[in-house]
Formats: C-alpha cells, structure tokens, sequence
C-alpha cells in the first residue's frame, strides 16, 4: 500500500479493493514497462473516481496461467490517491525510476521548465498517459503530509545563508564539493556556521525555503489559500503555499492555518498529468 492513503489518515485497503471490483480497466502498454514484462505479463490499472477531486488507481501485474480453473495470476504492485486539485508545473524530460517490476513505484524525475529544477515525484495516473511521452506536459502536484505548523515571522535575515542558499542545499546533503566551495568562498567557520543551523532548523534561517530527499519534500512558506475538501467521509485541508517564487499544494489532515500564516511541512509529492 502506497503513502498516499495513510499520509492522510485514510484506510487504503477498503478503497483499492473497491477500485479492482468496479473500477474503470486500462491496459497500460507504456513504452517505460517495454522490458519489464514478458510476453505472458499485462500490467493493468484499475481506476475509481471519488468524490470531488479524488481518485483510486490500483495497479496490478497479471500473468497468463495454462489451467483449466484459472486463465490469470494477478499480483498487487501499487496502490495510489490521485489529486486533482494540485498546483500545475509543466515538465519535460521525464525520467522513470522503476527498474523492476519486484519493487514497482511510479516515481519520476522531470525538469519544470520555468525555473529549470528537477522534480521527483509519483505520478499516480500513469495509466492515462498515451505510450509515447509528448516533449512537454502539464502536472498538478501536490505534497501529502500528515501535519502542517504554524511558524512565526522569520526574525532576522541572514544576507550570507540567502546568496548561497542553492549551494547550501547541496552542502547538507553531504555533498563534498560543494562545502568546499562554499569554505573557499566565505570561509570555513561561517560554513560550519550555516550547516549547522540550516540542518538544525531550516526555517530560523530561511524566510521560504524548499528542501528534498527523493519525494519527500520539506516546505517552509506563506500560505496563500486555505480549503476544505472532503474525500470517504474525511476533511482535510487543501493549502496552498507560496515558496521560493513558486506555489505548492498541500494536503494534509491536521493544520490550523490561515491565509498569510508562515507554515512548515514534511511530505511526499504526488503528481496528476492533465489528460
């Protein structure tokens, strides 16, 4: 079972079970799955539209059996809460992390095009895109989280941490190289100085700022907009967040948030390609 369904508190197995009973069936034949299957194999996803903006896709491996009782061996692989309501980037150059069918994930790495960042994120209706990727795409994403905080007003602005916030991010990583060229350029103690401070707490040194590792995404930002929406007899909350010159979409089940509010969130992104 995915993230997507206990980031926000749901109960997946109910839903998935429902979206392989009666939900729409759509033979993928995506030319990223081409070495993946063999000749007996199908992948099949199973999709079930929710209330509001929401959607099931249960993906599925089925394998041509030769018996009298059985025509097909089905394996689970994954199960994902699509989004609708996400904020739109268009991306190009899609890269698919899958490399096995044994350890199945829709998880994607692609460049948005405006700021030219690399996203990664799980593209939850693989099922709906055509075989062949067109050179650009439209994506609504979204973070799942569990919780988003309130933050106060950032107190004091660090001119230093704001000119090398891009190598800073590189640097916490672990990333040799670039603590050394940040070292060379405004000396070891200061660099010392920002690492600690920024692994520590981010948000006391960055007004907005965003941080991954993989999908999972760290958000500090000002939240522009504040709804509720409900999916299986669940409220959450749909925010939407302004970070570095950027929106984000935010889903979450706990947060007392209103417009205006600086917040702080960890989650996973998930993305919906607009078909």
């Amino acid at each position: 079972m995915d993230d997507s369904f206990s980031l926000l508190g749901l109960k997946g197995e109910n839903l998935c079970r429902r979206a392989e009973e009666g939900g729409r069936e759509t033979s993928i034949r995506h030319y990223v799955f081409d070495d993946l299957l063999d000749t007996s194999e199908k992948l099949i996803c199973y999709q079930l539209p929710l209330n509001g903006k929401f959607s099931v896709f249960n993906y599925v491996l089925k394998k041509e059996k030769h018996s009298l009782f059985s025509k097909f061996e089905e394996r689970e692989l994954g199960c994902y809460l699509g989004f609708s309501g996400g904020s739109l980037f268009t991306f190009e150059d899609f890269n698919f992390k899958i490399q096995s069918l044994e350890e199945f994930t829709l998880l994607v790495e692609a460049v948005e095009i405006t700021s030219g960042a690399a996203f990664q994120f799980e593209l939850c209706n693989l099922c709906q895109l055509p075989e062949k990727l067109p050179t650009e795409m439209d994506i609504l994403l979204t973070v799942y989280s569990k919780e988003v905080k309130k933050l106060p007003p950032l107190s004091h602005f660090d001119q230093v941490a704001d000119e090398n916030r891009e190598l800073l991010k590189i640097a916490v990583k672990g990333n040799e190289r670039a603590v050394e060229k940040l070292e060379r350029e405004i000396g070891r103690e200061e660099t010392e100085r920002l690492l600690k401070e920024f692994k520590k707490k981010p948000e006391e040194l960055f007004d907005t700022c965003i941080l991954s590792e993989g999908q999972s995404y760290t958000l500090i930002g000002i939240v522009t907009s504040v709804q509720e929406v409900e999916v299986e007899g669940k409220i959450l909350n749909s925010i939407y967040v302004f970070s570095e010159d950027m929106e984000f979409a935010l889903l979450t089940q706990k947060g007392e948030v209103s417009e205006g509010d600086r917040v702080l969130t960890n989650g996973k992104m998930y993305g919906m390609a607009v078909v």
